[in-house]
């Protein structure tokens, strides 16, 4: 009798899942006809026709032109589109978008969100953790029905592709190529706030062949730049990076979603900045023994922890950050405030919410109740 009052739950549980699924994909659905729609009524507005014209002033007026305003007002104009926005991109990002903008917009754009899709889709494929179809299906709509996702998808953010950088590097590693994953890793380039520490968390793990050949990549673009744009154009690149806390508005940034932007005094954003830098460091030495999933989300996160300045849709590079630490079979606390953070920042765009998955991963290694990445797993 007992046994039978159990079995009703029982059914319930084993719909729960196709039930989560069916939800998440109505979000995810919902999304996708706002991204749809957005690209046929205001293309304009996203940041791929940045990038456009950002490419377009290189291809017209020279790379050497790349931060001239009025040879970017004049490709805006000629756009047809009195839209203008500040110009703080790496000549890299140029260079990756040079070929779509070699072409009508409204071929680039249909090529460029082709792009994209296929990098969310490696993305999933390569680092969601291994599980039934239907989980890992309802993954991937789950990670389409996150506003930052979908907001990254609608503006046809670089984002998505650095996610996927970020996962192809982590997949070659695994295979045992380090170097080709430290080249690959070097295309963050295209928007190295996203995950300027990545490099130096895989060296502190033992990585060495990767973190060297993420430096070869990256000595290599260097000079690419230096004989593009010269030396002028890097200085000037600099100086909008180092002025940009002044026109924040103008970028449509909110300091107050930021970490260091929160703190507001240079020398209490950069004591924190160096402690973030610290203790991940730390954690990722301690545990460098445990797998390659855990120094890759590590250097993600606290990326963007110590980022000066980010744009709602950038904390989009934690879903590959957030499938690989599931992949090391998180317990207890750690499980518990990670999977509060991660998803906190992926609801309300902003990386503060991973000072919860930091004090998570510190609980952890206080007492250690992470498992190893092989054969693991993960039910959500």
């Amino acid at each position: 009798m007992v046994l039978n009052r159990f079995r009703p739950l029982r059914g319930v549980t084993a719909w729960l899942p196709i039930a989560v699924v069916v939800m998440t994909g109505a979000l995810a659905l919902r999304n996708l006809a706002g991204v749809v729609q957005f690209a046929l009524h205001r293309a304009f507005e996203g940041d791929f026709a940045v990038y456009y014209i950002f490419a377009r002033v290189g291809l017209h007026h020279g790379w050497g032109s790349l931060y001239d305003s009025t040879a970017m007002r004049q490709e805006w104009l000629a756009l047809g589109s009195a839209f203008l926005y500040p110009p703080l991109y790496p000549p890299t990002l140029a260079w990756l978008v040079a070929p779509f903008a070699a072409l009508p917009f409204a071929v680039g754009y249909a090529l460029w969100n082709v792009l994209l899709a296929a990098s969310l889709l490696v993305t999933w494929w390569l680092t969601v953790p291994p599980s039934s179809r239907l989980v890992r299906l309802g993954q991937l709509a789950f990670a389409v029905a996150m506003p930052s996702i979908a907001f990254g998808l609608l503006l046809g953010q670089v984002v998505i592709a650095v996610a996927a950088v970020v996962s192809i590097s982590w997949w070659l590693l695994r295979h045992d190529r380090p170097l080709a994953a430290g080249l690959v890793l070097s295309l963050i380039a295209i928007k190295p706030q996203l995950a300027l520490l990545l490099p130096f968390t895989l060296l502190v793990a033992g990585q060495s062949r990767a973190f060297l050949g993420w430096a070869a990549g990256s000595l290599v673009m260097l000079g690419a730049a230096l004989a593009t744009i010269g030396i002028g154009g890097l200085e000037t690149y600099a100086i909008l990076l180092a002025g940009s806390a002044h026109y924040l508005g103008a970028m449509m940034v909110h300091p107050q979603l930021t970490l260091p932007g929160l703190l507001g005094s240079s020398s209490a954003a950069a004591l924190v900045q160096v402690l973030v830098i610290a203790i991940t460091l730390g954690l990722v030495w301690r545990r460098r023994g445990s797998g390659l999933e855990f120094p890759f989300a590590a250097g993600v996160c606290a990326s963007l922890l110590i980022a000066s300045f980010l744009h709602a849709q950038d904390v989009g590079v934690l879903l590959p950050a957030a499938w690989l630490w599931l992949r090391t079979a998180p317990r207890g606390a750690e499980r518990v405030l990670g999977l509060t953070g991660f998803l906190a920042s992926l609801l309300l765009t902003t990386p503060l919410p991973l000072m919860l998955v930091l004090a998570g991963w510190v609980a952890g290694e206080a007492k250690p109740a992470y498992g190893t990445a092989a054969g693991v797993l993960v039910k959500m």
